[in-house]
C-alpha cells in the first residue's frame, strides 16, 4: 500500500483498519510547548537587554577580560530568545497544520507526516530502534521492599544539609538527578541505506517510549515471519 492511501485512511476514523496503530499530533501539548517558548522568549531578551544596558559600552573599553565575559552572556540570552522564537513559530506552524502531522504504524508499514515531508519505511527494514529521554514516572507506590532504609538521610546528613545545603548531600544529589530533564527522541535505523530515521524529537505525538514499544513489536512481528 502507497504512503499517500495509508495516511489518507489513517486520517479518516472510519477507514482506519483495528490492527493499525495511529498517533496524530497532540494539540494540547503543542500548545503547552508554546507558552514554555514565549517564555524563553521573554526571558532570553529580557536578560539580554538587561546584560546590554549594564556592560555597554563600559566593559567593552576596560580590558579584553570583561569584553569576553559580558560577550559571553550576551550570546547565551541572545541565542536562548532566538532559538525559543525558532521554536515558537515551528510549532505555530505544526499547530495550523496539524492534520499534517500524524505517525502510523500499519500491520507492514512505519508511516510518518510531517507537513509536505512524508517518510515511508517497511518495518522490514526497520532495526535498532531507540528512545532516548527520561520515561514518564511510574504512578504506582513503592511496595514495601522498594522503600529502602539507605534513602532515608542519616543525622549526620541532616545535620550537613543545614549547613551547607541540601542539595549537596548525597540524598540531594540522587533527588536531583531523579528531577534532571534529558531531551526525549525516538528513531531507528532504516537498514536500506542505514541512515537514521527520526521519529520524534518531543512529546508532541505521545509517550516515545510506548510508540517505540509498539514499533519494536510491529518490526520484530514481521522479521520473524520474513525468517
Amino acid at each position: 500500500m502507497e504512503a499517500e492511501e495509508i495516511l489518507a485512511r489513517a486520517k479518516d476514523s472510519t477507514r482506519t483498519p483495528s490492527d493499525w496503530v495511529v498517533f496524530p499530533l497532540q494539540r494540547r501539548k503543542v500548545i503547552f510547548g508554546l507558552l514554555e517558548w514565549i517564555v524563553g522568549i521573554i526571558m532570553g531578551l529580557g536578560l539580554f537587554s538587561l546584560v546590554a544596558s549594564i556592560a555597554i559600552p563600559y566593559n567593552y573599553q576596560h580590558g579584553v577580560g570583561p569584553a569576553l565575559f559580558s560577550t559571553i552572556f550576551l550570546a547565551i540570552f541572545l541565542f536562548i530568545f532566538l532559538g525559543s522564537t525558532h521554536l515558537l513559530i515551528s510549532d505555530i506552524r505544526r499547530l495550523r497544520n496539524a492534520d499534517q502531522h500524524i505517525i502510523v504504524i500499519t500491520p507492514q508499514d512505519f508511516v510518518k507526516q510531517e507537513g509536505k515531508k512524508v517518510i515511508s519505511v517497511p518495518l522490514s527494514h526497520v532495526s535498532y530502534v531507540t528512545a532516548r529521554g527520561k520515561p514518564l514516572p511510574d504512578q504506582t507506590m513503592p511496595t514495601p521492599e522498594e522503600s529502602t532504609v539507605k534513602d532515608v538521610p542519616s543525622a549526620s546528613e541532616n545535620m550537613l544539609g543545614f549547613l551547607v545545603g541540601r542539595g549537596l548531600t548525597s540524598s540531594g544529589k540522587r533527588w536531583r538527578r531523579g528531577r534532571m530533564r534529558t531531551p526525549t527522541s525516538l528513531a531507528f535505523l532504516d537498514a536500506r541505506s542505514d541512515k537514521e530515521v527520526v521519529v520524534v524529537d518531543d512529546t508532541s505525538y505521545g509517550d516515545p517510549f510506548l510508540i517505540a514499544a509498539i514499533l519494536k513489536q510491529h518490526a520484530a512481528s514481521v522479521q520473524e515471519a520474513m525468517a
